[in-house]
C-alpha cells in the first residue's frame, strides 16, 4: 500500500460531441458513485453538446460542465485536472466507453502499487468499436496480455489520452512543464514530463476502455501530420531516435493508409462493406453510430 487516498475524479474534454458524449457519460453513470466528481469541460462547442450535458447534469448532481474559452485540448485538459480536488483524476475523451470494473482498477492499482515505484500515472487497454476490426483487436490484445506484452501493470513510457489516471500530486508537479505546442501530441508530452520527474507509468490490464474509430478515418495525407506530431513529441524531450524517425513513424503511417481503405468502405450501421463507400464523399464518421446517445 502506498498511502495516498483513492478518491477519484473524472475529466472529459468536449469541442463538438453532441454525437458522443451522451453515450460516454452512459458508460460513466453505472460507476458514478464510486467518483467524487465527473468534470465536463466545454472547449466552445456550437452543436448540442452543452445541452446535452446539462442535461445529465440536471439528473446527476456528480456531473459538473465547465467551459474552457481557449481553443485547444492543451487548455481544456488542464482546465479539468485544476477543478479536481480528489486524489486521482482520470482523464477519458469524450467518444470512450469506460468498461464496467474500470474505476475499480484505477483505484487498486494506485493504491496496491509499491511505494519505490512512484507511481505517477496509469493508462489502460481499449479497442475499437463501430470498427470491421473490433473482434480481431480484442482477441490481440487478449494474446498480448496472455504473452506479457501488454497490460499486466507493466511499466511503460507513454500514456493515452483516451484511457488514462494520473495521481493529482504528480499532476500538480509537473503541469508548469507541459508544452502548449498545438504540433505535438499532448498526452506523450504528459507522461515524458511525469517520467522526467521521477514517476513512473504503469498499463493495468483491468482498466479497459472502448474507443471510437473516427481517427481511422483520417484520409492518409493529412494523418501525416499526426505522426510527425508524435516524433516531435518525443524530440522536444530529448528522447527521438533513429527508429523512431525512419522505422516505426513510417510504419504507423502505411500501417494507417493500408486500413484506411475497409475502415472507409464499412458501413457501422449494417455492419458491410460496399466499395462505392471508396469513391463517395463522406465527412468524417460523426458518431458511433451503433449507440446514438439518449436525450435524457
Amino acid at each position: 500500500m502506498n498511502g495516498i487516498g483513492n478518491d477519484t475524479t473524472i475529466v472529459i474534454p468536449v469541442l463538438d460531441e453532441e454525437d458522443y458524449i451522451g453515450a460516454c457519460l452512459d458508460h460513466v453513470l453505472p460507476q458514478i458513485e464510486q467518483l467524487s466528481e465527473v468534470i465536463v469541460v466545454d472547449n466552445g462547442s456550437t452543436d448540442r453538446t452543452v445541452e446535452i450535458v446539462e442535461k445529465y447534469a440536471a439528473s446527476e448532481p456528480k456531473i459538473r460542465l465547465v467551459h474552457e474559452p481557449r481553443k485547444g485540448l492543451f487548455f481544456s485538459r488542464n482546465t479539468g485536472f485544476r477543478e479536481a480536488k480528489s486524489d486521482i483524476v482520470g482523464r477519458i475523451d469524450a467518444d470512450t466507453r469506460i468498461g464496467a470494473g474500470w474505476v475499480d482498477a484505477v483505484k487498486s492499482t494506485f493504491a496496491e502499487a509499491d511505494p519505490s515505484l512512484n507511481l505517477g500515472g496509469i493508462t489502460g487497454l481499449s479497442a475499437p468499436y463501430d470498427s470491421p476490426f473490433s473482434r480481431s483487436k480484442k482477441m490481440l490484445v487478449d494474446v498480448l496480455v496472455r504473452a506479457k506484452m501488454l497490460g499486466n501493470s507493466m511499466k511503460i513510457d507513454n500514456m493515452h489520452g483516451a484511457n488514462m489516471a494520473v495521481r493529482l500530486d504528480a499532476w500538480n508537479a509537473v503541469q508548469d512543464k507541459l508544452t502548449s505546442r498545438a504540433d505535438v501530441h499532448e498526452d506523450i508530452d504528459f507522461a515524458l514530463c511525469l517520467i522526467e520527474a521521477g514517476y513512473s507509468i504503469v498499463q493495468p490490464t483491468e482498466m479497459w476502455a472502448d474507443i471510437s474509430p473516427r481517427r481511422a478515418l483520417t484520409p492518409p495525407l493529412k494523418y501525416t501530420s499526426f505522426v510527425k506530431a508524435g516524433i516531435t513529441s518525443f524530440e522536444i524531450h530529448g528522447r527521438s531516435n533513429w527508429s523512431l524517425k525512419w522505422l516505426v513513424a513510417p510504419v504507423t503511417w502505411l500501417s494507417h493508409a493500408v486500413f484506411w481503405f475497409p475502415y472507409r468502405a464499412y458501413d457501422p450501421v449494417t455492419g458491410s462493406f460496399s466499395p462505392k463507400r471508396l469513391v463517395t464523399e463522406q465527412d468524417f464518421r460523426p458518431a458511433a453510430l451503433s449507440e446514438a446517445p439518449s436525450d435524457r
